[in-house]
């Protein structure tokens, strides 16, 4: 069965065109694909959207790009091409072949908003790429997308619709380097792998690579192993250099955490061995992890005595009330003397203490007494 745009596109041309009447412009929801070639001009009406996933290769049914598979030179009007000038210009009257080559190489006409929107995507795009690729320069640690579509802004970066995301992306990052938002492209961690004699070799090409670092060695049955970190783009050069004479894995294509990592690797290249005692480089040791506890062990202790009392309840009305636990903190709140006193806090009068409030409860007991004597 015939889709609905293949009958609303059949419905317009027994009409006698795609857009009625022929006066007026009406070109909502229509791409337009324009070329210009042997002097004349040819435009197909497409749908919004589709001429990119065309030409992206998402998209391969024709009738689901094109709302009619005529050639016009003014679609605006609806005037169709005529066969002379299609003959001269594309050497054939297929219109389908030429539909498709305009397509392919035509210039694509799209409102203000498809393009703003089509902008703030790839804008998108490649803030997300610099914020994968990235970390923060102070604690390299990763940055969030919002935070580099902010520093893009601020460089007054804009992007280019014919351009690639990724291309675009490493280009900024340079920039982004340079300028003062605390972004730096993030370092990746490698596994060097090379024969015991050539230990000395591999530390001296790694430390004369700018922004590399050894994180830690292993020297294993006649065989010397770092990992270390080096910037993504002396990857291939050492790669080039270490051809056949070692062997070169990638850990991370992004590491975290590059400072902390570095003064962990100082400590394993000058302190080894030295776990009894400061090491080489003067680093402090670490303090020992607490042991877990055995499924049979009992939890901590209640602390010794001298240690710090356990917290007191008090009340913030009654002056000098303390409880011993929440269950007399709670009964404290329905006493007489608690109730005396919210009502002279309401009044902007001073609380009484306990004592006071004893004294004057018992005298106005005794005047009660003596009231109900005289009558």
């Amino acid at each position: 069965a015939p889709s609905g745009r293949r009958i609303r596109r059949l419905a317009r041309a027994a009409m006698g065109g795609v857009f009625l009447p022929a006066s007026q412009k009406r070109l909502v929801n229509i791409a337009v694909v324009r070329m210009k070639k042997a002097g004349h001009r040819f435009e197909v009406a497409c749908y919004p959207n589709k001429v990119l996933n065309w030409r992206n290769g998402v998209e391969r049914d024709l009738d689901e790009v094109l709302q009619s598979r005529q050639v016009f030179s003014n679609v605006s009007k609806g005037v169709a091409a005529r066969g002379e000038d299609l003959e001269a210009a594309f050497g054939t009257r297929d219109e389908d072949a030429i539909c498709v080559l305009i397509l392919q190489k035509g210039e694509l006409q799209v409102s203000d908003k498809e393009r703003q929107a089509q902008l703030e995507a790839l804008f998108h795009e490649v803030a997300t790429i610099v914020a994968e690729k990235c970390v923060d320069a102070a604690t390299h640690q990763p940055i969030t997308v919002s935070l580099v579509e902010r520093a893009l802004h601020r460089i007054h970066f804009n992007v280019v619709v014919n351009r690639s995301a990724k291309q675009q992306a490493l280009e900024v990052i340079r920039q982004l380097e340079q300028s003062d938002m605390g972004i730096v492209r993030a370092q990746m961690r490698l596994r060097v792998t090379t024969a015991a004699a050539q230990a000395q070799q591999l530390r001296d090409l790694i430390g004369a690579m700018e922004g590399s670092r050894i994180q830690s060695t292993k020297d294993k049955d006649g065989s010397f192993e770092a990992v270390c970190t080096v910037n993504p783009g002396a990857v291939k050069a050492l790669h080039d250099r270490c051809a056949g004479s070692c062997t070169v894995e990638v850990l991370e294509a992004r590491a975290f955490g590059g400072e902390a990592v570095g003064e962990a690797a100082h400590r394993d290249e000058g302190g080894a061995g030295s776990s009894g005692g400061d090491g080489a480089g003067g680093s402090a040791q670490r303090p020992a992890a607490p042991k877990s506890m055995g499924a049979g062990q009992k939890g901590p202790k209640a602390p010794a005595a001298g240690a710090a009392a356990p917290k007191v309840l008090q009340c913030t009305t009654c002056p000098g009330a303390s409880f011993p636990d929440s269950r007399a903190h709670r009964e404290h709140f329905k006493s007489d003397w608690h109730k005396h006193n919210l009502s002279l806090k309401a009044k902007g009068t001073p609380s009484l203490t306990e004592e006071e409030y004893a004294e004057g409860a018992a005298e106005l007991a005794l005047q009660k007494d003596d009231d109900d004597f005289f009558k």
